[in-house]
């Protein structure tokens, strides 16, 4: 796929110099930075199913039990 992106004139000479130093052609480091961008950024969404999940009303929420709970060892914490 081909388009192209218009970008500052320092952002231009940065991957100028970028480009000189490493030997990378522009495209290549701009699929590269895109890539990692992408990756750091997708989008994570739960399905529908899952995000209109209502519960079932006749399970008692597992956070009911909490005050059950007793702290850990000093045995358990080593």
């Amino acid at each position: 796929m081909n388009f192209n992106v218009y970008i500052e004139e320092e952002l231009g000479e940065k991957l100028k110099q970028v480009c000189q130093v490493t030997g990378k052609k522009r495209n290549a480091i701009v699929r590269e930075a895109l890539v990692a961008w992408l990756a750091e950024n997708q989008l994570l969404t739960w399905s529908k199913l899952i995000d209109n999940f209502e519960g079932d009303k006749k399970i008692v929420p597992f956070e009911s039990y909490r005050s059950e709970l007793q702290p850990p060892t000093e045995e358990e914490l080593l």
